[in-house]
């Protein structure tokens, strides 16, 4: 076992104090002792609309999608490009 998790369960549950002004840093492991408990989770949050220009053409709602692997234009859009 790291000397870090030592310490950290024993400081956590207060068997040792620290003296002002230490500075404890942490990593990963460090901030699931401290945080226990899992995050509540999230809802997808889906598609959203932004602003795009290609050239001198502008679109005002272009469709971002974060889990999107593939990209689609209309036929009429890409002959205007």
């Amino acid at each position: 076992m790291p000397a870090y998790i030592k310490y950290m369960k024993k400081l956590l549950p207060r068997k040792i104090s620290l003296k002002g002004g230490q500075t404890i840093v942490m990593n990963k492991g460090c901030s699931t002792l401290i945080q226990p408990e899992l995050p509540t989770k999230r809802k997808d949050p889906g598609s959203f609309y932004i602003p795009c220009a290609i050239g001198e053409t502008m679109f005002d709602k272009g469709l971002c999608d974060l889990g999107a692997s593939i990209n689609l234009m209309p036929l009429s859009l890409m002959k205007r490009l």
